[in-house]
């Protein structure tokens, strides 16, 4: 059981190095948009999100999905915001 949670963690390491190494398609946003941050879990990103929208720090956002999250870790996710 342990083996099998150190392989997915590692698996999970090496696919972020990867993803960080080659550079994410995160570069190619919609026109207008910034990348405000990366988070482990979709709800973390859309509850930030919704919030600024809230706060009116900014006009509109999204999430886009880097990683997605599995049984064993959180993923990727990166909030994209547009003023």
């Amino acid at each position: 059981m342990k083996s099998r949670i150190l392989a997915a963690l590692a698996l999970a390491a090496a696919t972020l190095v990867t993803a960080f190494s080659l550079g994410s398609p995160a570069q190619a946003a919609a026109p207008g948009y910034v990348k405000q941050g990366s988070y482990g879990w979709p709800d973390q990103c859309l509850g930030v999100g919704h919030q600024g929208q809230v706060n009116h720090t900014w006009s509109s956002y999204y999430c886009e999905t880097v990683i997605p999250t599995n049984w064993n870790a959180p993923g990727l996710y990166h909030l994209w915001v547009q003023y």
